[in-house]
């Protein structure tokens, strides 16, 4: 499934035991993967079996036979679990952690956590069935519809039909910076206090696991350049993303009053939407937890004398016995070695941790072995977002390089996540090795209008900084201009 910049004990926000047996409670059935993570690189390597995928799209198939709403169904309660997710959260934090005892400490991390594992699942689950949909809505749009695949009218269909009714998060923040820059440019506004609104508002989005905040500078910075629109372009955008719902509402209707969708038929565009936008926006909901878990990462490691680096390389039961002073962190950082890991036993409801002998040696035979779900063509990938564009390659292999992106860059990546978005709002185009309609670069792309090439294969390797390319989503290429 791809390598991610993530550490051992951010992973297990998605692939624990935790999240496995909540995935259970909602999905009746486990979801088992194996990860290792390279401590030396910060990545992690993440794997599921076969038969894993062939439960899970069986679950789907069945599930619409029966009741075909069903599964949207259970996607809606996703919703009312984000709300009390933001409630909930913010109330975990404290304004001094170093008067807490261990056992205050402990109590905190462990009920952010809890949020974390309940909320993943619907991430989980949009991102490893994004595939199952798209035969079946191909098989609609082109043969019961009539439209040419990967035609310009066959991607405007699609992504109007599986687009989400509400807001997203991003588009939400992006409204509201407008909003305020609307006020700054008036004279209605102080740009100092607009900024730390904002900062308070939405600091918290990129941080995912262990990023960086968007502090009121960050935001000082935002608005300083987007006041320099005129009024009119900033009420214009502003207005369409006010009106996000109402707009969506209508292209959905011209769409179906054109084509004259069956309503089952139309289902399947609303199961995918749904797995999309949920998916998502947990990860919004991670940031959120990620955000109020840095002071309490901040005060373990000050009051245990290690690095941030060496508590994420552990696990969070290691970190939990640490607080309940069983288990001595040294002794514990001295035993890992170079790949931590771990996997589920063919039920999928035991979890299994590997020693570094283990992992190292999974890790190589995974290496040779192991299929790669996406990014199959060097020379083709999957349109995301349609449009083309010309400009620079910028190769950003972690949220470290967001810098590297400038003003109309096009960039180019293993995959991203919600630590991205620095980079992704200065990106005139994104390109990912990994990924399909549902991963968070297509989405953004869509919702930020700019075009968007996923599970292109080698794509950071086959490219390379300053390169000058043109970037045809429509048709999946991207190649380079001679001088």
């Amino acid at each position: 499934m791809g390598y991610w910049t993530l550490m051992p004990i951010d992973s297990e926000n998605w692939h624990g035991e935790h999240t496995s047996n909540h995935f259970f409670k909602v999905f009746g059935f486990y979801k088992g993967s194996l990860v290792l993570h390279d401590i030396k690189e910060g990545l992690q390597h993440a794997y599921f079996p076969q038969y894993y995928f062939d439960r899970l799209y069986k679950y789907i198939t069945d599930i619409n036979k029966k009741d075909y709403k069903t599964l949207s169904r259970k996607f809606l309660k996703f919703y009312k679990l984000k709300e009390k997710a933001k409630a909930e959260i913010p109330k975990l934090s404290v304004k001094n952690y170093g008067k807490l005892s261990n056992k205050e400490l402990l109590y905190l991390y462990k009920k952010n956590r809890d949020w974390a594992h309940l909320i993943t699942i619907y991430d989980q689950f949009g991102w490893t069935a994004e595939d199952y949909w798209e035969p079946y809505m191909e098989n609609i749009l082109v043969n019961k519809l009539g439209i040419e695949k990967g035609s310009k009218e066959y991607n405007r269909v699609l992504f109007i039909l599986t687009k989400p009714e509400e807001i997203s998060t991003t588009l939400e923040e992006k409204r509201d910076v407008i909003l305020e820059a609307h006020k700054v440019k008036q004279g209605k506004k102080d740009i100092d206090k607009a900024s730390k609104y904002l900062a308070r508002r939405y600091g918290w989005m990129p941080v995912f696991t262990y990023g960086t905040p968007w502090d009121a500078e960050y935001y000082r910075e935002q608005l300083k350049n987007i006041t320099r629109r005129s009024e009119q372009s900033l009420y214009k955008e502003y207005k369409e993303l006010k009106d996000y719902t109402k707009n969506r509402n209508k292209d959905v209707k011209e769409v179906l009053n054109k084509y004259k969708i069956e309503s089952r038929d139309l289902q399947l565009f609303i199961d995918f939407g749904l797995a999309l936008d949920t998916r998502n926006e947990a990860e919004y909901i991670v940031s959120l937890a990620g955000f109020h878990i840095l002071p309490i990462y901040k005060e373990i490691s000050r009051r245990f004398h290690i690095t941030i680096k060496q508590l994420r390389s552990m696990l969070e039961k290691e970190v939990m016995a640490m607080l309940r002073d069983e288990l001595d962190v040294y002794e514990c950082l001295k035993e890992k070695g170079r790949i931590v890991g771990w996997g589920f036993n063919n039920k999928m409801n035991k979890r299994i941790n590997f020693s570094a002998k283990e992992g190292e040696k999974l890790l190589k035979h995974l290496d040779r072995k192991s299929q790669a779900l996406q990014g199959h063509d060097q020379s083709k990938g999957k349109c995301a977002s349609p449009g083309k564009v010309k400009g620079t390659v910028r190769i950003v292999k972690s949220p470290d390089d967001n810098d590297k992106v400038k003003k109309g860059d096009i960039m180019v990546c293993h995959g991203t996540t919600v630590d991205y978005l620095p980079a992704m709002k200065n990106a005139s185009a994104f390109v990912t090795e990994v990924g399909s309609l549902t991963c968070h670069a297509a989405v953004v792309a869509r919702e930020f209008g700019v075009p968007c090439i996923v599970s292109l294969k080698n794509a950071t390797k086959n490219f390379k900084d300053n390169d000058l390319v043109e970037l045809d989503a429509d048709n999946g290429t991207i190649t380079r201009i001679k001088g």
